[in-house]
């Protein structure tokens, strides 16, 4: 169990949490540390220390400024927002405030444990299509889709948001260009950094809008 990604669980629904540990405990990959009603009790608990994915319930109790602070204080913690429905600008809010995966209440199994899977990796889970109309819509407003004519990405740099874009894992973008996972990191920073933006679904977005713009 030691390479099992450690998850933690803060809602305040019981039947939920009861219902996400039956799910999760048949994953031989993930395991359960602990589980609390409260972002108060967790910290208590010592549960943010103890977990690598926090799937943490989305509601009035949970401020997006309690959400930046916590990804301030643990950074390497993989926090999973989980929402009663879509709410595309608190998407985008939540993104901003750390958090690395979101899903809602009514996804299932598949949907679940892709998050947790991914964000344990390091890498990130978000609704695809509402996010990238945020991103672009966002960016348009900045005035931010210049950048990349004034930092052009390499024909490598290319090659692997193409293959993010198209929906590819950092994993499966090693594999279809050969490429080392390190290598992929690499890139991947390289991209974000010239880009201007946080985030693979960011960079995503920007140049798709650039695209469009120029078609």
């Amino acid at each position: 169990m030691d390479s099992a990604t450690r998850v933690g669980m803060v809602d305040s629904r019981q039947g939920f949490v009861d219902a996400l540990c039956r799910c999760l405990s048949e994953a031989t990959d993930l395991v359960v540390v602990g589980t609390a009603p409260s972002l108060d009790l967790a910290a208590e608990c010592g549960l943010f220390g103890a977990c690598d994915v926090l799937m943490l319930g989305l509601d009035e109790s949970t401020p997006m400024a309690r959400l930046l602070d916590l990804s301030a204080a643990h950074p390497l913690l993989g926090i999973v927002l989980i929402a009663d429905a879509d709410d595309e600008p608190l998407l985008l809010d939540a993104i901003a405030s750390g958090a690395r995966g979101w899903l809602t209440r009514q996804d299932g199994l598949e949907e679940l444990l892709a998050a947790v899977r991914d964000v344990g990796r390091g890498e990130s889970y978000y609704p695809t299509e509402p996010l990238r109309a945020l991103l672009v819509s966002r960016l348009d407003d900045q005035g931010r889709a210049a950048t990349l004519a004034t930092h052009p990405l390499t024909r490598r740099e290319s090659d692997v948001l193409s293959c993010l874009a198209a929906g590819m894992s950092r994993r499966q973008v090693g594999e279809a260009l050969d490429l080392s996972d390190n290598t992929v990191r690499t890139y991947v920073r390289r991209i974000l950094r010239k880009l201007h933006v946080r985030s693979a679904p960011a960079a995503i977005a920007l140049s798709a809008d650039l695209e469009k713009s120029h078609g």
